[in-house]
């Protein structure tokens, strides 16, 4: 694999989580960060040892030095700053919604197509092993056919309404930030695109975004799935499958480690069955090295969050907030 040169997009919280990321690959540099103003890069180069700071995104994108650039960006700032990178050559990893809705994420990757680069949606459990194994277990018929699927992603940040996660003037909310993630699942899991999908949530009045949510989801097959996500309450964030032969458990979907991860596979008729998964690498790190593997590909395969994976999971997210009736200020104009 290439040593690949990074850049991060954002001085923000989890562009640091990712910088240490990097810094755990085996493939990885960082080199750069951008960030709206000299104060917070330096602030940010200081703390994560980044050695170039820049005082704009525009800046990073023009140092020649960068390979790749990680889009830690609020999410109505993501079409835009790819197809910034992509038409300054840059490989791109952007942080997860890829869009603020389907539309916009079909447009852009129409426009993206015209430039040599690389991107993936950055669904860091993805491009785990846990992941990888799951989808070889299922689709190796280890529990029969998939008939049920659950998936929980919450927590409880309190009513922080100046984090852009509780604002919907940058299109934040709990489905956006990791209901999305238990979309993208349940699809992996079912293999297929939903053809219903039923929500309901409370959206608050100050944040004007989904705080708790819920949705149903269909699939062609006849399996059904429900998801939950929340950013107002803890809850047990993890995944269960029931086939027509068994069921699976994976405590611990969203951040597997680099040690031991678990998957419990109950096969009808016999005891519950542990099979260990060694991540081996920091999940970020993982991710990392992801990029720089496929990166001659322009896309990595499945179960990584490949071009068609994204367009999927943004449509699914359409219709759970068209059903609880979320609309962002950015789809107003």
């Amino acid at each position: 694999m290439a040593k690949l040169r990074w850049g991060i997009l954002g001085a923000g919280k989890f562009g640091g989580t990712f910088a240490r990321g990097i810094q755990a690959s085996q493939t990885g540099e960082l080199i750069a960060v951008g960030s709206r103003t000299q104060e917070n890069a330096e602030r940010f180069g200081e703390e994560f040892g980044v050695p170039r700071r820049y005082g704009s995104y525009e800046a990073l994108l023009a140092d020649p030095d960068v390979d790749v650039i990680h889009i830690s960006l609020p999410n109505n700032l993501h079409a835009e700053w790819t197809l910034k990178c992509a038409a300054a050559g840059k490989h791109i990893l952007c942080e997860k919604p890829f869009t603020v809705n389907h539309a916009e994420a079909v447009a852009t990757f129409e426009r993206l197509k015209e430039y040599p680069v690389f991107f993936m949606e950055a669904f860091m459990y993805r491009t785990h092993p846990q992941t990888a194994k799951l989808q070889e277990l299922i689709q190796g018929g280890a529990i029969g056919e998939v008939r049920l699927i659950q998936a929980n992603f919450c927590y409880n940040m309190g009513t922080k309404y100046e984090n852009i996660r509780m604002r919907n003037d940058v299109a934040g909310g709990g489905i956006m930030d990791v209901g999305c993630y238990t979309a993208s699942m349940v699809r992996l899991v079912a293999g297929q695109e939903p053809i219903e999908v039923k929500g309901t949530a409370h959206i608050g009045e100050v944040s004007r975004v989904d705080e708790q949510a819920t949705a149903s989801l269909k699939f062609p097959s006849g399996a059904v799935a429900n998801i939950a996500c929340a950013t107002q309450v803890g809850a047990d964030s993890e995944l269960r499958v029931w086939g027509s032969a068994g069921s699976i458990r994976v405590p611990n979907p969203w951040f597997p480690t680099e040690g031991e991860n678990r998957i419990i596979l109950h096969k009808s008729g016999s005891d519950p069955q542990e099979i260990v998964v060694v991540g081996g690498t920091p999940l970020y790190g993982i991710e990392t090295d992801t990029v720089a593997k496929y990166i001659d590909r322009r896309e990595a395969p499945s179960p990584c969050m490949t071009w068609n994976d994204t367009l999927g999971n943004m449509a699914t997210l359409d219709k759970w907030r068209e059903s609880i009736g979320l609309v962002f200020d950015v789809e107003r104009v």
